[in-house]
């Protein structure tokens, strides 16, 4: 399992070359195993060929037309899979980021959100102490049928966020939740309200499986999406405690559905529910439970519906 993964199109244009380069910046590539003793972690990579298409893959407007044209021309690429997230390892990735750099990488695109930037701007965000900074290189908010959505917070093991608003309203509220996630890595429950400020109406939280993407596609978020409900919302009263299925619910529906050969009907899916094993714990543990997983599990009063969420992401 992978935390954030990168695409780095290089000068090397052989994996000899990328292995002769990396050594000489104090990385080793090993088959398909980079090292170095100055990271916390190893990397799994993978060489690509340039196939006339790394220019267009820096194009959002993130670099000079002339750093856009040597990624054009780069001799190849490797794509990084690395198995940490960037909030907890943001200093080993930019020592990473920068060895590569010292190797002839021409850039670095986080294929999560598919923002791809210069290898100074990556080193400067993740070593300062900006959450603004690092949230401007690594999200995107794009634009879907129900409003306007953030993309590429998984890249930091959390879930991203979507509102119906303005474009200037939902990008001022996007910003702030998910600069908010970074900063303070808060304990947020479905039913939690937000405002950025004292102002703003608040708004009620609930988080749901990410149905923007495919389950198998990399911009996938498996810790969901926060939608922000409408203005004046008010929070739930919560304890102290929370049930925490074990094994993960959603993992259960789908042995259900593999062994049943068809799709669980809703009242197989809610006695599933009310039948399943859990364990109490508090928020906090239940959120560190969840990061060390991988994915989010379902909200058990909205189990059908998110099921149904769930089943789409994946067919």
């Amino acid at each position: 399992m992978y935390g954030v993964r990168l695409f780095v199109p290089g000068t090397a244009a052989t994996t000899a070359q990328w292995q002769g380069s990396l050594a000489r910046a104090g990385l080793t590539l090993d088959g398909r195993v980079l090292t170095a003793d100055s990271l916390g972690f190893d990397a799994l990579v993978e060489w690509v060929e340039n196939d006339g298409s790394f220019g267009q893959a820096f194009g959002y407007g993130t670099m000079s037309p002339a750093e856009q044209h040597a990624v054009a021309g780069a001799g190849s690429a490797l794509v990084l899979d690395l198995p940490v997230y960037l909030g907890a390892a943001a200093a080993d990735v930019a020592t990473l980021i920068a060895a590569l750099g010292d190797a002839g990488a021409l850039g670095v695109r986080l294929e999560q959100s598919k923002l791809g930037w210069p290898v100074e701007e990556w080193i400067r965000a993740l070593q300062g102490d900006d959450p603004r900074m690092l949230y401007r290189c690594a999200v995107v908010v794009l634009q879907d049928r129900d409003g306007l959505r953030s993309c590429g917070m998984h890249a930091f093991g959390l879930p991203d966020a979507q509102v119906e608003a303005s474009p200037l309203e939902a990008n001022r509220l996007l910003g702030s939740l998910n600069v908010y996630q970074l900063a303070e890595d808060p304990v947020l429950v479905s039913g939690d309200s937000f405002t950025p400020d004292r102002e703003t109406p608040r708004r009620r939280l609930e988080r749901w499986p990410d149905d923007g993407y495919p389950s198998d596609s990399v911009c996938h978020n498996p810790f969901g999406v926060w939608r922000l409900g409408a203005e004046g919302g008010a929070a739930d009263s919560r304890g102290d405690l929370r049930p925490v299925f074990v094994p993960a619910l959603v993992a259960v529906l789908a042995a259900a559905e593999e062994k049943a050969g068809r799709a669980l009907r809703r009242d197989e899916v809610e006695r599933l529910t009310g039948e399943g094993s859990c364990m109490m714990m508090t928020h906090a543990d239940a959120k560190s439970l969840e990061r060390g997983r991988g994915y989010a599990d379902l909200e058990p009063e909205l189990a059908w519906a998110q099921w149904q969420v769930v089943r789409a992401s994946r067919d």
